[in-house]
């Protein structure tokens, strides 16, 4: 597999180089995504988000919030966070994404990425009074996307059953996506 220039540091032991194109094709299979803060307290804080559709690529995803929440007082105090995505349903597939979120309150930003699907959340629509985006811009991604996917999977699993040995894991990639 090639080098791109955004894998400026070596994989972690066991993991291959990943690959941009992968990551973000990947990416787009996904609606929502688990954010994982750190509170001041020093604990993590996980929460689903849904995704914006209208902008979602390896240079930044975006997530609407009310302003009052523990989401934005953490990332207001380490803006540095977590996004993990997983479907059992469709695949094996993961993606861990690891970076920094801009708190946006910019009312023309956020009238230009409102979605009609945010309306339950925000009923006033992107006029509503304490409504914020996170912009968050990814660093650092590790996957795994299995070759033959879920099929080969289960049956790698049932082998290991009959076999008595360790299943194959997938092969995890690591992928730098500083700018």
């Amino acid at each position: 597999m090639e080098q791109t220039r955004e894998n400026t540091t070596k994989p972690a032991q066991g993991a291959a180089p990943g690959d941009r194109q992968e990551f973000e094709t990947l990416l787009k299979d996904y609606d929502v995504a688990l954010l994982t803060t750190r509170g001041a307290d020093g604990h993590f804080h996980t929460r689903p988000m849904a995704l914006s559709k209208k902008s979602k690529s390896g240079s930044e995803i975006w997530f609407a919030t009310w302003v009052d929440t523990q989401k934005v007082q953490d990332l207001e105090t380490d803006p540095h966070c977590s996004l993990a995505f997983h479907s059992t349903e469709n695949s094996s597939t993961y993606l861990s994404v690891s970076g920094t979120v801009e708190i946006i309150r910019d009312r023309n930003v956020i009238h230009a990425l409102w979605e009609a699907d945010w309306k339950p959340w925000f009923p006033k629509g992107p006029d509503e009074g304490d409504i914020a985006l996170l912009r968050f811009v990814p660093e650092h991604a590790e996957y795994v996307h299995p070759v033959g996917g879920k099929l080969k999977v289960l049956f790698s699993t049932a082998k290991a059953l009959v076999t008595k040995q360790r299943p194959e894991p997938a092969q995890k990639k690591e992928l730098d996506l500083h700018h």
